[in-house]
């Protein structure tokens, strides 16, 4: 029994051992007047039965002897004249006069476990106590028993001692930490399947506020400020928990929302009932709610980390780039991508030079791809919207047929809208990354919208939307402009960390600015994260293997603890690297080092893959098995993901029939090759390659009679799919 009692001398008691195996004669009381159970906890047997009755009823089973091992903290009560304690079960520790008792309820109930009238001497079962009487040591016990226990999922427990030791050592050193830990314990028991309910929400926020209420450690400020921001990220994303809260405020529990109710419940200070009311019946339901919820997190989210740069944008240490890069999400999220890029420019322009700032590197990754997302989206929307404004407008378009063959569509805009043949490879070939609601009612109204007037009214206003952000859309951010702009002001001003950012930039988004520069090793000093993966990248394609090794260990040699998805970046380069130099197992367990820094990086398919194929090199070179199994489960984490394309999907499943043929499985190699042709009919690159092998391993299996139907299978595919 491990407990813990804080007394007024600071004394953290230990037990060792269960207790409360032993049926003990309870020692007497000095409380006449309170009426206690007997020590055993054997139920009373039924009464008996009259000779007359037949039935003779089972006496009920013994009930198991409860447990009293837990840590055990003061309630803040006394009973003849001891502090009284309780443990995470519930069960109260009391001194009855003479003797400890652990019992179901203060003063009496069921008896667990009986000690002597000394805390920490004898208990049942030998069990034993070790004390600190020492207040030094009895506070450092506490918070590492905390820490013990929130590092073995003991949530519970480590609340209940970190909410002990910061309301026993308010001023203590350690109370930032402990606050820290509460953050995060709060949600610790929400399943990943599930989302955190209002009440932990707040109690999760109120301690990582205390955090930075209670120090000025950079460190501890920012995990708090990064934590309270994830959490409030998954609450965006999926704000159930809110709008159940949400709907307590509904005093007619009909699940909507009026007006005066929504004014009254005191969370909503900043947001218009009307804005988010959008059929006007005076009630938000659950969908309206939904957003409301998810659009003030947002804002939330941009509130905690603009809070966080105003105050620590110059404190050594800070997160600025990252909390910028926070900000800008938020914005975002909340319809003002053109202020998120403004944000990340002006941040890019004042921190770029400092090459150890890992979040100018992050804001550039995203500056890029997130200016050509909006766009297209404004674009194209804005494209397809104009067209629909005149129906006899000629149009023409090639696209390929799911044979693989091209084929070339021409009609008037009308026409085409008309003949849903047409329409869709039309808006599939045109216009992906529009506004995926416009493509979908264009795809289900059709010739409609040309008929109906409310529809094509819809539509005149869904043209003036777009118009508008068209034209408030920043084009001279965009990287072209804005990049080449701090190219030459680096290299007028020699801000060499700054040059290399925007050469790296400018060559990945194709402009010939960023062309005509080698890397060197002797940059790499002045080089960031961003920047030794962007030159070990041209490395590589440049068979310069040892410089691209060398930039990557640089990389993870600096940036080991803040370098995130670049970590992956530098152990697949080094992987890459090891595969042109047939150093095979080196680039399995590089491969394997990547996805362990993120398993969900954009690369991370590929680097499965990589690994895969590199153990298989390695299996042929060694005969051993293992090597064929690991490859199999590297595959088969491809072949899972839904996410994942089609074609890569089907090479994963092929290459797991490749593993259980180079271990003379043919059985199961045929079962997946098949696998792939029923699977993945339409991965014409895979298919009849597996349809191949798949005849090859009847053929070494001896089982003849199958390969007519597997030739009959492969000649039907190939006439769907190849003519």
């Amino acid at each position: 029994m491990k407990t813990a009692f804080p007394l007024c001398s600071i004394i953290v008691f230990l037990f060792a051992g269960c207790g409360g195996d032993e049926t003990e004669t309870p020692a007497p009381s000095n409380e006449p007047e309170v009426q206690e159970e007997s020590s055993s906890i054997t139920e009373e047997m039924p009464p008996p039965v009259e000779k007359a009755e037949v039935y003779v009823p089972e006496p009920e089973p013994t009930k198991p002897k409860p447990d009293p091992n837990g840590v055990y903290l003061p309630t803040g009560e006394e009973k003849n004249g001891k502090p009284v304690y309780e443990n995470q079960e519930g069960f109260s520790l009391w001194y009855n006069g003479s003797v400890w008792r652990i019992t179901d309820r203060t003063g009496g109930g069921k008896l667990i476990a009986t000690g002597e009238g000394q805390l920490n001497g004898k208990w049942e079962n030998q069990g034993k106590a070790r004390h600190y009487p020492d207040e030094e040591y009895a506070k450092d016990a506490l918070f590492r028993l905390a820490v013990a226990f929130q590092g073995s999922s003991d949530n519970l427990n480590a609340i209940r001692l970190f909410q002990q030791f910061v309301m026993q050592f308010p001023d203590d050193k350690l109370v930032a930490d402990a606050y820290l830990s509460l953050g995060d314990l709060t949600i610790s028991e929400v399943n990943p399947d599930e989302q955190p309910s209002f009440d932990q929400i707040k109690e999760a926020r109120k301690n990582y506020t205390l955090v930075r209420e209670s120090t000025q450690d950079i460190r501890l400020v920012s995990d708090a400020t990064f934590n309270e921001g994830g959490l409030l990220e998954r609450v965006a994303d999926n704000p159930e928990g809110l709008v159940e809260h949400y709907y307590t405020f509904d005093k007619n529990k009909d699940e909507t929302l009026q007006q005066k109710e929504f004014d009254a419940s005191g969370l909503f200070q900043d947001v218009s009932f009307g804005d988010y009311d959008l059929n006007q019946d005076k009630g938000l339901d659950y969908g309206e709610l939904f957003e409301l919820a998810s659009m003030t997190t947002y804002a939330e989210i941009e509130k905690v980390f603009r809070a966080y740069n105003e105050k620590y944008s110059s404190a050594e240490g800070a997160r600025v780039s990252q909390a910028t890069s926070k900000i800008g999400f938020a914005c975002e999220k909340q319809g003002r991508p053109s202020e998120m890029l403004e944000l990340y420019y002006q941040d890019i322009k004042k921190y770029g030079n400092d090459p150890r700032s890992v979040g100018v590197d992050e804001i550039l990754k995203k500056y890029s791809s997130k200016y050509a997302e909006y766009e297209t989206l404004y674009g194209k929307s804005l494209d397809l919207l104009k067209k629909l404004q005149n129906p006899g407008e000629p149009i023409s378009f090639t696209y390929r047929n799911r044979r693989g063959i091209e084929e070339t569509i021409a009609g008037t805009m009308d026409e085409v809208l008309k003949d849903r043949r047409k329409l869709l490879p039309f808006l599939s070939t045109n216009y992906e990354g529009m506004d995926p609601e416009i493509y979908s009612e264009v795809a289900k109204l059709r010739g409609a919208i040309f008929i109906n007037p409310d529809y094509a009214a819809k539509f005149k206003g869904y043209l003036k939307k777009y118009q508008s952000l068209q034209d408030n859309f920043p084009a001279d951010l965009s990287p072209a402009n804005a990049f080449v702009g701090l190219l030459q002001e680096a290299i007028d001003s020699g801000k060499k960390s700054l040059e290399l950012r925007m050469r790296a930039i400018l060559d990945k988004s194709g402009s010939s600015a960023g062309k005509g520069y080698n890397p060197q090793r002797s940059d790499f000093p002045a080089a960031s994260a961003g920047v030794l993966v962007w030159m070990a990248e041209k490395m590589v394609a440049q068979n310069s293997l040892d410089d691209a090794v060398a930039a990557m260990e640089r990389l993870v040699e600096l940036y080991g603890e803040t370098g995130g998805e670049f970590l992956f970046d530098a152990h697949y380069l080094i992987g890459q690297a090891k595969e042109k130099e047939r150093d095979y197992q080196a680039a399995a367990t590089s491969f394997g080092d990547a996805l362990t820094n993120s398993s969900w990086h954009e690369n991370a398919n590929d680097a499965r893959m990589r690994r895969g194929n590199a153990l298989i090199k390695v299996g042929e070179a060694t005969k051993e098995a293992d090597a064929f199994e690991q490859a199999s489960s590297s595959f088969e984490e491809v072949r899972g993901d839904s996410d994942s394309s089609l074609e890569f999907r089907a090479e994963a499943n092929f290459k797991m029939g490749d593993c259980r043929m180079a271990v003379r499985d043919y059985a199961g190699a045929a079962f997946l090759y098949l696998e792939t042709t029923l699977n993945f009919p339409s991965a014409v690159r895979w298919v009849p390659k597996a349809y191949e092998k798949s005849i090859r391993c009847y053929e070494q299996s001896g089982q003849t009679e199958q390969i007519r139907n597997i030739e009959k299978q492969y000649n039907d595919w190939q006439r769907k799919f190849l003519k």
